[in-house]
């Protein structure tokens, strides 16, 4: 095991693969539908069940909680709704409050475009949460309705960087990313524990590159 991945993110990354968060086989990403002929990803991260396991959902937030030490915030931000369950356990146990754009027109009731804002957070910082990062589409458009509201948007968290892009779009539009792992790091992990043979490594490390080699 890498010394360098911290025993919180060990824990996730055995939950992770342990509920079937981590499936191998052939899929159509979020991405395919700017580039509809791209290889499938032999990989998928569906983390949105761990709010269906409260020993994996509490790794999850584990790690959230890691990577937040060091950033300075008055806000959580969730990305609404893979990050949703995640803010909620960290607002509870850090006794912050939480704040959700909305990534719709809200046409009735109070009209709100960020969910839980009050007058008096106007200037305020909020750090962003997301389960992973691809591109970065919808990073952007959560940290504009934010920042429209007058919140300081700087830093954006997430737990699995796919490498591919995400980071680099993040950075171009003046946001910095911490993710608590990056796929390769993850598939590495995965290997050296024996949770996947050394001929899958291979297979599905070789697929992302041809994919990734696609859409770059």
């Amino acid at each position: 095991m890498k010394s360098t991945i911290s025993p919180a993110l060990q824990n996730l990354a055995l939950q992770l693969f342990k509920i079937g968060a981590v499936k191998f086989g052939d899929f159509k990403l979020k991405l395919h539908e700017q580039y509809p002929d791209a290889p499938l990803s032999p990989i998928y991260f569906d983390l949105r069940v761990l709010r269906r396991f409260p020993e994996a959902k509490k790794a999850a937030v584990d790690v959230y909680e890691e990577l937040l030490k060091g950033i300075k915030f008055d806000l959580l931000a969730d990305i609404p709704t893979a990050a949703t369950p995640f803010v909620s356990s960290l607002s509870d146990r850090l006794q912050i409050g939480v704040v959700t754009p909305r990534m719709d027109n809200k046409a009735y009731g109070s009209g709100a475009s960020v969910d839980g804002m009050l007058s008096t957070d106007e200037g305020k910082t909020a750090v962003m949460l997301d389960d992973l990062i691809t591109k970065a589409t919808s990073k952007i458009e959560a940290a504009n309705a934010l920042k429209e509201k007058k919140l300081v948007v700087s830093d954006i968290v997430v737990l699995i960087d796919r490498q591919q892009g995400g980071r680099e779009e993040v950075e171009k539009n003046g946001y910095t990313l911490h993710a608590a792992i990056t796929m390769t790091e993850l598939l590495e992990f995965y290997r050296e524990n024996k949770s996947i043979t050394p001929e899958q490594y291979i297979d599905i490390t070789t697929r992302i590159e041809a994919l990734n080699k696609f859409i770059n």
